[in-house]
């Protein structure tokens, strides 16, 4: 009985502080709405090409006038995205300087120059006549991020275009071949299990709360003179935390489902996934708690932790691997420390890559062994620090 009423105490005690608990249940959410905007207007941003045509055309064997170059330049505009959205916005440019100097000013992404010889050259490998190779120059900015797309975009059609104009095979012919779900994964999907990871993460200002508030009320000595034990009390708020958890990644999963987001992750794997997950963040949480004394203190000090489960976990963005040694096969690298990067890498696979529980075994094991030696940690600082009776 004793054991529920801590739980009933604990919840209630959320539930009056429920600015955090609103911060913590709808952050994740609300920037899954940005998220999703964010790249709903990227993908609608073709790459910019200016082209300078300075092909002459030719003569074809039939007596007609071609001019290859503006053929291109349609080529190169009816190119789609599988999701037929747009890929290129090609304007012309009278000449190459000025096709330059908009490259500088960062208004193209790409510039594409037509040689004079463009069209005689195909028409010359057309009838099988040896002839000068026609370069095509292209010019860019390494400081653009969108740059080597645009470049391999355009590559790729001037060099089908150049194939099927010449007639000419190539040695090779390459076939594609895809693995996992067979729908194509936007920007947007792919940022999704960071977005849930990000919703477990902020677990850490109520489960923090939850025992600083105890402390900073001056309750924690009625609490200790109560007979309860610290294990009694943390399981308490790992309780609530937990069902938290499971709601805050619902909340933002649903957030993402209503933009078009389709998951291939069965229930009870999202539940263990996210309970799991909960349970690892409470564990840091404990140990974070333990050290600071208000509620000031966790968001202003507590924001230190909490970036660095943001940023170093890869919920964010992608880091370079630092290996430090390999287990069972796997390559355990530095940032592995953290339970959140299992978290997005076993939620990234059931969700996005069609995986079972199976195939992320080594993630949710490693999820589930962080959490323990968390918990174990914290909750040994927080009894001496706090509990004994030389607590300070």
């Amino acid at each position: 009985m004793r054991f529920f009423s801590l739980v009933r105490k604990t919840t209630l005690e959320n539930l009056r502080d429920w600015k955090i608990l609103v911060m913590t249940l709808t952050f994740a959410p609300f920037f899954t709405v940005l998220m999703h905007f964010y790249f709903d207007a990227a993908t609608e941003s073709p790459y910019r090409l200016a082209l300078v045509n300075r092909d002459e055309g030719a003569i074809s064997p039939d007596g007609n006038t071609v001019n290859h170059g503006l053929d291109l330049i349609e080529a190169l505009e009816l190119a789609a995205a599988t999701e037929g959205s747009e890929v290129l916005r090609v304007s012309e440019a009278a000449d190459s300087g000025s096709a330059i100097a908009t490259l500088e000013a960062g208004s193209v992404d790409l510039v594409v120059i037509v040689p004079e010889s463009f069209t005689a050259t195909l028409e010359a490998h057309k009838l099988g006549s040896v002839a000068a190779v026609a370069i095509v120059a292209t010019y860019g900015d390494p400081a653009n991020a969108r740059y080597l797309m645009a470049a391999a975009w355009s590559d790729a059609i001037t060099y089908t275009y150049a194939a099927e104009v010449a007639e000419v095979d190539g040695p090779i012919e390459v076939s594609m071949r895809t693995v996992g779900r067979e729908e194509t994964l936007s920007e947007f999907d792919l940022y999704v299990p960071g977005l849930l990871v990000l919703a477990v993460i902020m677990l850490m200002f109520t489960a923090a709360a939850s025992i600083i508030r105890e402390k900073d009320k001056g309750t924690l000595m009625r609490l200790r003179i109560s007979n309860m034990t610290t294990a009694e009390w943390l399981l308490s708020v790992s309780l609530v935390q937990l069902l938290l958890g499971v709601i805050a990644v619902a909340l933002t999963l649903a957030t993402a489902m209503m933009f078009g987001y389709e998951p291939s992750m069965p229930p009870f794997s999202l539940l263990l996934l996210s309970a799991l997950s909960s349970l690892a963040i409470t564990g840091i949480s404990v140990l974070v708690a333990a050290w600071l004394r208000t509620i000031f203190d966790l968001m202003t000090i507590g924001c230190f932790p909490f970036f660095i489960l943001m940023f170093f976990s890869g919920s964010m963005f992608p880091l370079p691997d630092i290996t430090v040694f390999e287990l069972a096969g796997r390559t355990v690298n530095l940032n592995d420390i953290l339970p959140t990067t299992h978290s997005i890498s076993a939620f990234d696979g059931l969700l996005n890559r069609g995986f079972g529980l199976g195939d992320v075994w080594f993630e949710v094991v490693a999820i589930a062994l962080l959490s323990v030696v968390f918990f174990t940690v914290g909750t040994a600082v927080f009894a001496r620090r706090h509990m004994s009776p030389n607590a300070i």
